[in-house]
């Protein structure tokens, strides 16, 4: 039996069927092999072993207490290893992003491991001196080819059965019934199609009824490259956000075309790679809370949008949404922005207005589309009708409302505010798992902690070397292998040129034991901060 795993079955074009390509099955637990990546198993994962939500197959005995746990799994044949390993049979680049409104499943991007063209350091080292990148670091990531493709390997083409396998229902099941809660949007655009415009109308509608329809981004540029491209990016939304709130201090129209514009910019940079940016959110602080936040939330809301297949124009819209949903907090009182202690009944009542005034000021312009201001009035709901304003529940709060709560819930508890410290990711995701079926529903929580990791962009590790990184990439094979900066020697000694690991070759120490992660450490742990990852 072969079957799609994630709930959502791939459509064929006409011109195209015979190479359409399935890399995703369910497979006996009795067949199951070192080497395999499972992706989802046939219970919740939360009731499993399991540390992680999708996972390579490295010994006998994670094989063994798979077999002794489960019926049957999902397989994912594309993230497997050696001999298991089968290629997507087609491909779409994923810098062209215009092709992800049309509302199809596909497959975004490449499929190999991606070699840098430039060197991790010297891209921080610029990024730290500012101005234009040197010649070495001038060429854009995306003007050559990365790798060539391996050859496909072919699959046999077999009908794919819909009956469930099983009474036990996994998180990718589970995400494909709460992504069809409601229809997929239209694509994001700041103005309706002109009159006339025929083309551009039915290419809206078609999307309109398109339905929930899966695309499977795969990054096409490594971390340091793409850092190149999305350090000037997130940059002008940093300048955005300063004059966005500036505007509205004196009363003007907030230009929501820049903001539109700067979006974008962010959006197909996650497609490329997303944790360019996710890397960038942790150095580039500015000294005001509320700016980082919005960028947060903004680039946090996009990486969650693309981990889970939602389309280019829902990533966009989720962007303008991060940056936008708090700013009506400008109108509210600046002593009641940086209170510490406890706040009163009355203050907290004056707090849950900003949401009024964030509407306020977006119905005022042009861009006040009817989804983006149903996000903004629902991303302080919550899953058990505790939120504000309306006390909605359930379903009734809607997927990007639900997102856009979780995202700022988890941003604000891991960056550093001007009363208190930001949490480890690790922490901030128990915080956020606890939330589950009670804040926020079970599928949100499960999706967003399979986006997140067990250790973020961003997250200080402590190396079995006595050594001390930080992690730069995620690695969608083998998660708990990402690779990392090491940033202190074993006699935690700063290093002076901090070498690259990519965890998941299993490279050698120099005793020749394999490196492996000890533990995640907390933020500023060894007197580590952020913006000194950038070393002079």
């Amino acid at each position: 039996m072969r079957s799609t795993c994630n709930g959502v079955t791939p459509r064929r074009d006409t011109a195209g069927a015979e190479e359409a390509a399935f890399v995703k099955e369910i497979v006996a637990a009795t067949d199951l092999e070192i080497g395999m990546f499972v992706a989802e198993l046939d219970r919740p994962w939360l009731d499993s072993p399991f540390l992680i939500q999708g996972f390579l197959i490295e010994d006998a005995d994670t094989l063994a207490k798979l077999k002794a746990l489960c019926r049957f799994v999902c397989v994912d044949w594309q993230r497997s290893a050696g001999v298991h390993y089968r290629a997507p049979q087609r491909e779409s680049v994923a810098s062209t992003v215009g092709d992800s409104l049309a509302g199809s499943a596909r497959i975004a991007g490449r499929s190999t491991t991606l070699r840098p063209r430039h060197d991790f350091v010297a891209v921080l080292r610029w990024l730290r001196k500012g101005g234009e990148p040197p010649a070495e670091l001038r060429d854009h990531p995306m003007a050559a080819p990365v790798d060539a493709e391996p050859a496909a390997h072919d699959l046999p083409d077999v009908p794919i059965d819909d009956t469930p396998p099983a009474p036990h229902e996994g998180w990718r099941s589970r995400l494909s019934r709460w992504l069809a809660r409601e229809e997929a949007p239209a694509p994001y655009h700041a103005a309706a199609p002109a009159d006339g415009d025929e083309a551009a109308a039915q290419t809206v509608d078609e999307h309109a009824r398109a339905g929930p329809d899966a695309t499977v981004w795969i990054e096409s540029v490594a971390v340091e490259d793409e850092l190149i491209v999305a350090a000037p990016a997130y940059q002008s939304a940093q300048g955005t956000i300063e004059q966005l709130v500036a505007d509205v201090q004196r009363n003007l129209r907030p230009d929501m075309e820049r903001v539109r514009a700067n979006v974008e910019d962010m959006m197909h940079s996650v497609v490329r790679n997303p944790d360019a940016l996710l890397w960038l959110t942790r150095l580039k602080r500015t000294d005001q809370y509320a700016y980082d936040h919005a960028l947060d939330v903004s680039v946090l809301l996009m990486v969650f949008a693309r981990s889970v297949g939602m389309s280019a124009a829902e990533m966009t819209l989720l962007g303008v949404v991060g940056l936008m949903q708090d700013i009506g907090k400008v109108r509210l009182p600046p002593r009641l922005l940086k209170k510490s202690g406890q706040i009163t009944p009355l203050e907290r009542q004056i707090f849950q207005t900003h949401v009024d005034y964030s509407l306020a000021i977006l119905k005022d312009t042009p861009d006040g589309s009817p989804e983006l201001l149903e996000i903004v009035a629902r991303h302080h709901e919550r899953y058990d009708g505790s939120g504000y304003p309306a006390g909605l529940a359930g379903d009734a709060i809607g997927r990007y409302g639900e997102m856009a709560g979780l995202v700022d819930a988890y941003c604000a508890m891991t960056r550093e505010k001007p009363w208190g410290d930001a949490l480890s990711p690790q922490t901030a995701l128990e915080q956020i798992n606890a939330m589950r079926n009670r804040d926020f529903s079970e599928t949100v929580v499960d999706t967003f902690i399979q986006c997140i990791g067990l250790y973020p962009v961003g997250t200080l590790v402590a190396l079995n070397t006595g050594e001390v990184a930080v992690v730069i990439a995620q690695n969608q094979v083998r998660r708990l292998r990402p690779r990392v900066l090491v940033l202190l020697a074993p006699d935690h000694s700063p290093n002076s040129h901090p070498p690259t690991l990519d965890l998941l070759y299993d490279p050698l120490a120099p005793d020749g034991t394999e490196y492996a992660i000890s533990k995640a450490l907390p933020p500023g742990a060894y007197g580590i901060d952020p913006k000194e990852f950038y070393l002079g």
